[in-house]
């Protein structure tokens, strides 16, 4: 590795990281939430300006290093490694399991027993910030994928 490559290298993982991060935080601060709208479908949370605030950092936390590392900064190949390769390959698609399920549940679950009584509006709001950090997650999962095709034999990405 030539000493060019090595800032590059170093960009890359901590951009990486901060999506990882992001996401962690995205699913830690959505599983009481999930678990409400599982148990009590149809029912609105109450407004949270705090916590809707905090997904909207989470959001941008994830999105920013995303899109530099994607516009500005190459993935780091490495050698072949199928172990490596399936791995991530694998935390790529776990990553976003996760975000598939709540939204199965928020749109197939949740929305349907909505009644009337429901703020129209909070629920717009939310709905933005939640297909935000869902499209977020998505991004950092394929983010993870392509570095699993970095450790496959004849890389893709």
């Amino acid at each position: 590795m030539t000493t060019d490559e090595r800032p590059k290298r170093a960009a890359y993982f901590f951009l990486l990281a901060l999506q990882v991060v992001g996401a962690m935080t995205f699913i830690l601060r959505e599983l009481p939430e999930f678990q409400q709208v599982l148990q009590f479908p149809g029912v609105q949370p109450p407004k949270d300006t705090r916590s809707d605030l905090i997904m909207v950092v989470v959001f941008c936390g994830m999105q920013i290093p995303f899109w530099v590392r994607v516009l500005f900064i190459p993935v780091p190949l490495q050698r072949p490694n199928l172990l490596l390769s399936h791995i991530f390959l694998f935390l790529g698609r776990l990553t976003f399991i996760f975000g598939s399920a709540l939204f199965s549940v928020v749109v197939f679950r949740h929305l349907p027993e909505m009644g009337g009584e429901a703020d129209v509006i909070l629920a717009g709001q939310r709905g933005i910030i939640f297909l935000a950090c869902l499209f977020a997650l998505f991004c950092s999962s394929l983010e993870v994928e392509r570095l699993a095709h970095a450790f496959e034999a004849t890389p893709s990405g």
